[in-house]
Order: C-alpha cells, then sequence, then structure tokens
C-alpha cells in the first residue's frame, strides 16, 4: 500500500538525517583556564625550547553504528515484505477497522467540571451535497439548556454563520438535523453550544462537505487479465482531472478480501477506472464478491487548491461470482523505483 511505503521512506530520510548529523557534529572544546598559584616560586632558571610538533595525519572512517544497521535491516525486511504485493491489490482484515469504514467519524469526549463529559456524534465524516447532517450531543453527569447546533466555514473564519438551529432531547441526548445550503462547501466546522449552571459553553468539531466532482454509477462485467481480477468502475465526472478511488473488495458474507486503490486523469462525462485484485489476496476457492466503502477523491492540480470529493449512488455492489483459479500464478515483479529503494535499505543495512 502506497502510504505504508511512505512512512518507509520518511522513516529511512529521518535515520539518514540523524546518522549524517552526528557525523558531521564538531566535537566539543574544552576551555582552558589560566589559574595563578598563590604558593608558585619564582623560576631562576631558563625555560627550555620545545620545537614544535609536526601534525600528524588522521584518517577517519566513517561506519554507520550497528544500531543505525539494524534499524536498516528492519526497514529493509519491511519494505521487502510490502513489495511481495501490489500496492493497488492489499490484503484487508477484520481489525483493519480504519480500512473497513473510511468515513467513521470518531467522536472525542470533552472533559467538563465536576466529573461532567460531553461530546459530539455524528454519523460520518464527510458529506456530499444535499445531505443533511444530522449533529448529536451526549452529555454525561450534567443538567444542561439551551442546546443549539450551527455550521460555518472553516477556510473563512470572517464568514457569518451558514446554518443554526435548536437542539431537542433528553436523558443527555440532544440532536438536531441541518438542511444544507449552496454555500455549504469545503471544510466546515460544526459548534454546539449549551448553558450549564449559569455558564455557556461551546464544543467545535470539523467535518468535509462539497458538492460532489463525480458519482460511481455501477460497474461492468468482471473479468480476468493475467494474475489479476479486473473490476470496471463506471463514474460520471463533474469536473475533469485526476481521481484516486479506493474500494473494499468483500465476500458474499461481508468478509473482507482486499483494499483496491487506481489512479488516472479522468475527462467530464461518462467514464470508467478499473480496479484489480491481485489472486495472491483472493480466498483460494472460487466465490462471489461485492465492493464497497469508496472514497473516490479529485486531487489538487496546483499547490492551495482543496480536495474535492465523489460519491456512489450505492453503498456496495454485486460483482456475482468469479473463478479464482483462472487467474495465472505469475509471482508480482515491483518497479525499477522500487527496487532501487529496496536495494538502498539494504546497503545501509550492510546486507
Amino acid at each position: 500500500m502506497k502510504h505504508k511505503k511512505i512512512i518507509s521512506i520518511v522513516a529511512l530520510l529521518s535515520g539518514c538525517a540523524g546518522y549524517w548529523y552526528l557525523l558531521s557534529e564538531p566535537a566539543p572544546t574544552l576551555a582552558q583556564a589560566v589559574v595563578p598559584n598563590q604558593d608558585s616560586q619564582i623560576a631562576t632558571h631558563q625555560p627550555s625550547v620545545v620545537k614544535p610538533m609536526k601534525p600528524k595525519q588522521v584518517t577517519v572512517k566513517e561506519t554507520v553504528p550497528e544500531t543505525v544497521s539494524e534499524r536498516f535491516s528492519l526497514l529493509a525486511k519491511a519494505y521487502a515484505q510490502e513489495l511481495s504485493l501490489p500496492a493497488y491489490s492489499v490484503p484487508l482484515g477484520i481489525d483493519d477497522v480504519h480500512l473497513l469504514n473510511p468515513n467513521r467519524y470518531v467522536p472525542q469526549p470533552v472533559m467538563l467540571e465536576g466529573g461532567a463529559s460531553a461530546s459530539i456524534v455524528m454519523p460520518k465524516y464527510r458529506f456530499s451535497f444535499p445531505e443533511p447532517v444530522t449533529v448529536t450531543l451526549e452529555v454525561n453527569g450534567l443538567s444542561i439548556s439551551g442546546v443549539s447546533a450551527s455550521i460555518n466555514s472553516e477556510t473563512d473564519a470572517s464568514a457569518p454563520v451558514l446554518t443554526e438551529d435548536e437542539m431537542t432531547g433528553q436523558n443527555g441526548l440532544w440532536t438536531v438535523q441541518l438542511d444544507a445550503t449552496e454555500e455549504w462547501d469545503g471544510p466546515m466546522s460544526v459548534n454546539v453550544t449549551f448553558s450549564a449552571k449559569g455558564k455557556k459553553q461551546t464544543l467545535t468539531t470539523g467535518i468535509e462537505y462539497s458538492y460532489p466532482a463525480a458519482t460511481i454509477t455501477g460497474v461492468g462485467e468482471v473479468r480476468a487479465e493475467g494474475s489479476d481480477m479486473l473490476i470496471p468502475l463506471k463514474l460520471t465526472v463533474e469536473k475533469a482531472g485526476y481521481y484516486r478511488v479506493r474500494a473494499n473488495l468483500y465476500t458474499t458474507n461481508q468478509q473482507p478480501v482486499a483494499l483496491l486503490t487506481a489512479s488516472e486523469k479522468l475527462s467530464e462525462g461518462e467514464v470508467e477506472m478499473e480496479l484489480k485484485a491481485y489472486k495472491g489476496v483472493l480466498p483460494k476457492q472460487d466465490g462471489e464478491f461485492t465492493l464497497g466503502s469508496f472514497v473516490l477523491e479529485r486531487r489538487p492540480a496546483v499547490p492551495g487548491e482543496l480536495t474535492r470529493y465523489g460519491r456512489s449512488n450505492e453503498s456496495s455492489y454485486e460483482l456475482g461470482g468469479f473463478a479464482v483459479e483462472q487467474l495465472s500464478d505469475e509471482p508480482w515483479q515491483p518497479d525499477e523505483q522500487e527496487m532501487q529503494r529496496l536495494e538502498f535499505l539494504q546497503k545501509m543495512a550492510n546486507e
């Protein structure tokens, strides 16, 4: 997976930077202080003449410390393991919670006076126009009143509040549904205000809201090509650009199989992108599969431009049956750049 490879390279660069820093840092020089000795006597003989010594030529051999070498060895082994499978088709397990639900909103409780706590709960983190946003406030150990929720832009602090409404509830649960307006676009700030013990308090969280740059409308006929299962993904593109799509492949009983990723420059209109599942991550036996948990992004074309997101008409699509045995057993071959990175790591590890 690409982000795993980036983490490995960042760790590598950090280790190299630290290594060269240690080697290039000059050794500290001790200051020499002249302290007069009150009990010393004046010398009566002439001091002897000491001939200056010729400077010796010192040869310094730079070596990688064993601990650094061991770290590079671990990086090399981890990176070699990653290269055993293609980055476009990564195994997925039930413990990969953040990948199984990439749009999950994680509540962050805030501690209040007297041991009370409050947290904002959202159904998800990323929304597409014209979806409403449901905001829930959970409060424990405190009686509150005058609860309201508002949304405003995070990119324009001077902009007025876009939407505000009162929240209703009881027994520590307060909720409201905020309907979208045309001004909702980009990173948004969700604010919940309430009164408790005569004081007004505000909790704030963030979400992403955008007009869909593209929409996934369906899937084509799945077919085999070499060692890959090819899945055509149908899209309607509203704004041309460089897109990346991520989707999870499941068996029909919703057992996770693999995270599939594809990137491509798309033009406006009806287009297709192909996702590929490598045989090495698929079950050994033939079966039926589904595709879901989509994340569709339009990447920034210039610095400062925001990432735009798309949506899918359906949360998942049935792919039907597929004969895994028809795929070839040819091993995955990393590209030249990936092999050069691995060779560099192995060299630094003295392997």
